[in-house]
């Protein structure tokens, strides 16, 4: 069987000795790969500053700027080159300190055949690895901006009082050029469309928009997933990863639900919004970030700070500009056009010929409190418009008692009071932890978020 064709590394060998290269170039080049070679670590650094290299040998005993000084260079220059360190034997702690600058592995002299083969082939199969990682990266940003597109020109829906102010405040927000941003408002009112609203009217569409549901990060990856790791930092972490800031650098991340982070978290996250600057985890270098960061909660920050679940100094941080989103029911004006731009948007490439609402339909809209604001209300639209085909949307169509009672555990009107109470209770006895609560209840967070939004309990 033919021998699949393996693309070449692109390899640098740094080292002082003429020797170590007339040994070790030919062999290299012998085993199909490129190879270039630098005497010492200034000439080094400027290969590396106009080459794509794969792998760097680098010798750590060098006049002048010496191995490790190199390492350290190259993790600010190109953190992804994959380097390889030459030491003499009986030279550990130099070894160790080089593994901790970002050194993949290390080669001792004299350097035997099948352990650089070795090396070789790992370093293969990292920029495999990475490459792999590259082309994810970038098809995650692919439907990232094609979902960008999408949204880009929606703006926010509705002509009430209460939203035209919230268009006065993004206009601000925007025209300041607010680095942090703070969105209040229930479950469903609309604080992510608000966020990409003031991402989009703040400049470039080319910029990243990264939202994060905090409540979905795994507790103990929230730091990795938010600031990223180093390989090694951790039982699985097999390569360097970057999270959710630096993937943002540049543009704006949103952090949604952000007082359901963790105490140690929420320091970080305060670190970064006064230094600019983060550290991945187990790592030691700092990384300067330019970022926008709108973060957005509907728990009640107040009681959270006296019970000490969020940190009054983040709050302060945080607080320098903050929007306000009014419940729907409070706004029954916007009821109908955001009803209609919910049907055009669902019938838009489906073969449906729907004209629109009947009054009765309007009517009932109208007449609803709307718990879950305005995702409610799309879903409720979407499932009567799969319910009606064609012609106009009658009332029959908006079933909302049943839509109400297929949601999970939904308390009956009648049934409110007492489950506020408990609720409530629950919520002193666990100092409003929610997550606490929601356990301590025996329901799942999901469905105990929903009976927050219901009860109005902020």
């Amino acid at each position: 069987m033919e021998k699949k064709h393996e693309q070449p590394l692109n390899i640098l060998l740094i080292d002082d000795e003429e020797v170590v290269h007339q040994a070790l170039s030919p062999y290299l080049r012998d085993s199909g790969h490129d190879v270039d070679n630098a005497r010492d670590g200034i000439n080094a650094l400027k290969l590396i500053e106009a080459n794509d290299y794969d792998l760097a040998l680098i010798d750590i005993r060098m006049p002048g700027m010496d191995g490790l000084s190199v390492l350290s260079r190259i993790g600010e220059m190109r953190p992804e080159l994959s380097s390889i360190i030459i030491t003499s034997h009986g030279n550990m702690e130099m070894v160790i300190q080089a593994l901790r600058l970002g050194a993949a592995d290390f080669l001792t002299k004299p350097i035997r055949l099948l352990e650089l083969d070795a090396v070789l082939e790992k370093s293969k199969r990292i920029r495999q690895l990475r490459q792999r990682q590259r082309h994810l990266l970038e098809t995650i940003r692919g439907i990232q901006t094609s979902e960008d597109i999408r949204l880009r020109n929606r703006s926010l829906i509705g002509d009430s009082k209460a939203m035209c102010e919230v268009r006065k405040q993004i206009q601000l927000a925007v025209e300041a050029r607010c680095e942090t941003v703070l969105i209040l408002g229930e479950t469903g009112t609309g604080k992510e469309v608000v966020a990409r609203e003031i991402h989009f009217m703040g400049g470039d569409d080319e910029r990243p928009f990264i939202p994060v549901n905090c409540p979905a990060l795994p507790d103990s990856l929230v730091e990795s997933e938010l600031f990223g790791h180093m390989k090694g930092a951790f039982t699985g972490a097999t390569l360097d990863r970057a999270g959710y800031f630096e993937l943002a650098d540049g543009g704006t991340l949103f952090l949604d639900e952000i007082a359901d982070l963790s105490q140690s978290a929420q320091s970080k996250i305060l670190r970064v919004l006064e230094t600019r600057r983060l550290r991945r985890v187990g790592g030691t270098k700092e990384k300067e970030v330019n970022i926008q960061i709108i973060a957005a909660t509907n728990a009640p920050l107040q009681r959270l700070i006296e019970s000490q679940r969020f940190r009054k100094d983040l709050f302060y941080r945080l607080n320098l500009f903050t929007i306000k989103l009014l419940p729907l029911r409070e706004r029954p004006s916007d009821i109908m056009p955001l009803a209609e731009h919910f049907l055009s948007a669902y019938l838009a490439g489906r073969r449906l010929s729907i004209e629109g609402f009947s009054q009765e339909a309007r009517d009932k809209l109208m007449n609803y409190a709307f718990p879950g604001n305005a995702r409610e209300l799309r879903n409720l639209v979407e499932r009567a418009a799969i319910l009606c085909r064609t012609g106009m949307i009658e009332p029959r169509h908006i079933s909302i008692q049943d839509f109400i009672e297929d949601l999970p555990s939904c308390p009956r009107p009648s049934d409110d009071d007492q489950e506020r109470k408990k609720i409530l209770a629950a919520l002193e006895e666990a100092k409003w932890n929610r997550r606490k609560a929601a356990e301590a209840l025996g329901m799942p967070y999901s469905t105990f978020r929903f009976k927050l939004s219901k009860l109005g309990i902020g």
